[in-house]
């Protein structure tokens, strides 16, 4: 049986335009084939501190590109290249103080030369703040080096407030009255990373609620992949407690659809399925955003989320999830004992409990660098001074294997209402805020946000102790995307 194709053979024109199609997709491919590679896309990894992440069109050298870096000002610095990715890692003990200009080239596994690129990186991070008036309560955000710009309207009352990991923006709660709030999400994009002279400016969007009603209370979580968990109770659970019960919603980014042209609201967060969970504490997203863990009666729970199989791991005892180190590979957890002695411990893959600090003060807060190696208490005790009750706040530095290897105390200062601690691995700061005592009796304690400079191990200097000059009643640091 004659084929198909010799059943209508090609004639005259047909033939000819059969085969420029052929000649001009071969032109095509030899064009870029001898194009230059270029860069496509880069930014700051999200899980991982001073590190940026570039894409290029086609598979780099690794040796040309390493030799071809140049950084002003010129400090420690490895890169490592998987295919068409690269990351550039700063290395310690190098203290970030400034943006940096990156000049790269090199070539690709061919031997073509890259298209030589030029950027600017400030890998600090931003610091968010909540700040009261007689107008209320709003967020604010400040540069490493400039002033403090406002973020979101005067509302009566802000809290639950969470810069997403991922750095793309802040969520938080606003009071519609005293007993409900209406969870919204509030854009950041200034970015950490510009090409050439690309202008750095950046200016706020309006916040946009979160899909959902509004909450007699509300609780975040955020993944670096992107994942928001929002665990609250509805408003209407005041008049139906019946048909309001806790829920437990998923989010992810939404995508934008349309054309620009067409100025369409694209949604800010999309739905995930609804979680049949409904844990009973505060439930915390792993990092990686593949599960979540939460304490029930009898540990801490952790779950795995789609798309993988379920699976469910339980840490016996009285714990409290402190913290996550870094991409979330280790944590710290508090353990209640029943003679209300309080351990810490540092939980490791395939490891059982540490025990890094035991005590009956009050444990804060907590934090700790990327490998754990390092770990911050931020404790309170209560103390007689005078006759007169008074809190001894202390900050400890313990160390797997070393126990606690510095202590600084807090003078002058005692429990805010929210107390935080929060490490920064590029500048090596911790971030706390405490209510600063008044100097006579008549004067009344007010918040301060304090800045903790760190010293490297192994050194015998005490940590160095600063402040921001900007009334807050809390602060946190938030990673630039």
């Amino acid at each position: 049986m004659p084929s198909p194709l010799l059943r209508h053979p090609f004639h005259g024109p047909a033939w000819r335009m059969v085969f420029a199609g052929l000649l001009l997709a071969l032109l095509q491919q030899y064009g870029l084939q001898q194009r230059q590679g270029r860069l496509l896309a880069v930014r700051p990894a999200v899980d991982a501190a001073a590190v940026l992440e570039l894409r290029y069109s086609r598979p780099v050298d690794a040796a040309s590109l390493a030799a071809s870096v140049q950084l002003v000002p010129d400090v420690p610095l490895s890169a490592t290249v998987d295919g068409a990715t690269v990351q550039l890692r700063l290395t310690q003990p190098y203290r970030a103080s400034g943006p940096l200009t990156v000049r790269l080239g090199g070539q690709d596994q061919q031997g073509q030369p890259l298209r030589q690129v030029r950027l600017r990186w400030d890998p600090r991070p931003l610091l968010v703040g909540l700040v009261s008036s007689p107008q209320g309560q709003r967020l604010e955000l400040g540069w490493p080096d400039g002033p403090w710009q406002p973020v979101t309207p005067w509302e009566s009352a802000i809290s639950n407030v969470l810069p997403l990991r991922d750095g793309r923006g802040v969520v938080y709660a606003a009071a519609v009255d005293p007993l409900s709030r209406k969870n919204r999400f509030v854009a950041v994009k200034p970015s950490g990373v510009v090409l050439g002279d690309q202008p750095t400016a950046w200016q706020p969007v309006a916040p946009r609620p979160l899909p959902g009603p509004t909450t007699l209370y509300s609780h975040f979580s955020s993944s670096n992949t992107g994942l928001l968990l929002l665990q609250g109770v509805s408003s209407a659970a005041l008049e139906q407690p019946a048909d309001h019960p806790p829920f437990l919603r998923l989010f992810q980014p939404g995508r934008n659809h349309g054309m620009q042209w067409l100025r369409r609201r694209n949604q800010a967060w999309k739905q995930m399925a609804p979680l049949d969970r409904q844990p009973g504490g505060p439930v915390e997203l792993l990092p990686g955003g593949d599960g979540m863990v939460f304490p029930d009666e009898n540990g801490l729970v952790v779950i795995s989320l789609p798309p993988l199989p379920p699976r469910r791991h339980l840490l016996p005892g009285n714990r409290d999830l402190k913290t996550f180190c870094g991409a979330g590979q280790r944590a710290v957890v508090l353990e209640h004992q029943p003679d209300y002695v309080k351990t810490v411990e540092l939980l490791r893959p395939g490891l059982a409990p540490e025990v890094v600090w035991e005590g009956e003060a009050a444990v804060l807060a907590v934090a700790c660098d990327e490998i754990a190696e390092r770990i911050w208490l931020l404790t309170v005790d209560g103390v007689l001074q005078d006759g007169q009750p008074r809190q001894d706040v202390l900050l400890l530095e313990v160390q797997p294997g070393h126990g606690v290897v510095t202590a600084l105390h807090l003078a002058d200062h005692s429990l805010s209402a929210t107390p935080i601690l929060h490490y920064d691995p590029v500048t090596h700061r911790l971030l706390t805020v405490l209510e600063r005592t008044g100097e006579t009796r008549d004067e009344e304690p007010r918040s301060e946000a304090l800045l903790i400079t760190l010293t490297a191990p192994g050194q015998q200097i005490p940590p160095q102790l600063g402040s921001i000059d900007k009334p807050m009643d809390t602060a946190y640091w938030m990673v630039r995307s």
